[in-house]
């Protein structure tokens, strides 16, 4: 019985010193229109909307250098309580190493499914949004991987003490 009182204080231990994290991190993926990208959001670990930080991932086959100010981004994601998630107006922008800057955006009608490339549109103005499918999911945070597997070795313990028969 002390033993499983120990591993509870540690398992509690462990938790309380992960503490809370200071960012997020979200896949996400889109193709249409013959644009293709992957790859990591990075944002502030504040509720909805989340300001994205960085990114990371390739957008048509080159590597995504970063978040770039085209189309007059304002990098904000949104996930309301009814589901979903949407980048605004503003939209989030990002460049690849080609050169091409690409803005996520939720122009003409309101839904996150429009991307505004720099190649069509240099300016940045929405003239030439094209339709995209995309995706967006939050990856779990590196204390819930660690609370699960404190958690799986803790139940482990406790079936291995229990399938020992006590010695008089």
């Amino acid at each position: 019985m002390k033993n499983s009182v120990k591993l509870a204080a540690a398992v509690l231990a462990m938790a309380l010193a992960t503490g809370s994290a200071s960012a997020k991190v979200w896949d996400f993926s889109y193709t249409g229109g013959g644009y293709t990208a992957s790859g990591e959001f990075i944002t502030g670990a504040a509720g909805s909307p989340y300001t994205i930080t960085g990114i990371a991932g390739t957008a048509d086959g080159y590597t995504i250098t970063g978040l770039s100010g085209y189309a007059g981004s304002d990098q904000l994601l949104y996930f309301p309580p009814s589901g979903g998630y949407y980048a605004d107006f503003g939209g989030i922008s990002f460049q690849n190493a080609n050169g091409v800057d690409y803005n996520i955006t939720n122009y003409p009608t309101g839904v996150s499914n429009y991307i505004n490339v720099s190649t069509l549109d240099p300016a940045g103005g929405g003239c030439c949004v094209v339709a995209i499918n995309m995706s967006v999911s939050a990856v779990p945070e590196v204390s819930t991987w660690v609370m699960m597997l404190a958690g799986f070795a803790a139940l482990g313990f406790v079936g291995f003490r229990r399938q020992n028969p006590v010695q008089a």
